[in-house]
């Protein structure tokens, strides 16, 4: 009967071992989580039709354009509204950027010192228009633990506001050629889409908060739809970017990245 006892705790103590192991093998470290970040924010090619809603104390601008990027080197944007920003045009290839003006017919290369200003007036600069989406390739990520984090989501139309289980992720750069030397994600658990992100200098000093509103699946893909960026070095202003229209993996019309595009 001893025996049978002895057998019967040392089968007990093997499962508890398997379970704690198997618990300890599904926990998701800083990198896994951040894979599953890129690979919902990435894709090969993709089309938008977007807004943007500048806030600047109680007035409110609105601008909308169309987008095509493939991978994270290239992009292109068209503005279509409103009517004194109709024709604006940028192009992306890797870290470089034009600017096309339609009142002056001119094309500006954006460099240097210009990067780092408001995009259209937004909470963006050129620098964020540029950054790759892939946060592994320019960053070390450390879990930094779990949080639930209280949020306010647009859903059918209203917003709401809702508690969501989230990983908080610390990156660090590990290249020079970064906008932000440090980010904290609180990436959800569900989608893995990042529902709040603080962006920070070398210094330390918190630069701006991004805040993600309304996420939605396309195919067996999370994207963000509506997210608001808060400049904390501007005085109470706020941008939000909604996307209105989203195809991922598209064939681009030929010629799309080019600067001819930019003059047609």
């Amino acid at each position: 009967m001893k025996y049978k006892f002895f057998i019967i705790a040392l089968i007990s103590c093997f499962l508890v071992a398997a379970v704690v192991m198997g618990t300890q093998a599904l926990k998701l470290s800083g990198i896994d989580i951040i894979e599953q970040v890129d690979k919902n924010l990435t894709f090969s090619t993709a089309y938008f039709e977007a807004k943007m809603v500048i806030y600047i104390g109680d007035e409110a601008r609105e601008k909308r354009m169309e987008m095509y990027s493939e991978g994270s080197e290239k992009g292109f944007a068209e503005f279509t509204y409103p009517a004194r920003d109709k024709g604006v045009k940028y192009l992306r290839l890797g870290d470089q950027m034009w600017m096309y003006l339609p009142s002056v017919e001119k094309v500006i290369k954006i460099a240097g010192h210009m990067l780092r200003q408001s995009m259209m007036g937004s909470d963006y600069s050129y620098e964020d228009a540029l950054e790759s989406r892939k946060l592994l390739e320019k960053y070390n990520a450390h879990l930094k633990g779990e949080e639930s984090l209280t949020v306010t989501q647009t859903k059918g139309g209203k917003e709401v506001k809702e508690s969501r289980a989230t990983y908080v992720v610390g990156l660090v750069a590990k290249v020079k050629e970064v906008t932000y030397y440090k980010r904290m994600l609180w990436v959800d658990k569900e989608t893995f889409i990042p529902l709040k992100e603080e962006l920070y200098a070398k210094s330390g000093k918190l630069l701006k908060i991004s805040e993600t509103e309304t996420i939605e699946k396309f195919g067996d893909r999370f994207y963000p739809t509506k997210s608001v960026l808060k400049n904390l070095l501007r005085k109470d202003s706020r941008t939000e970017f909604i996307i209105t229209k989203a195809q991922f993996d598209i064939k681009i019309p030929a010629g799309t990245f080019t600067q001819r595009n930019l003059t047609k």
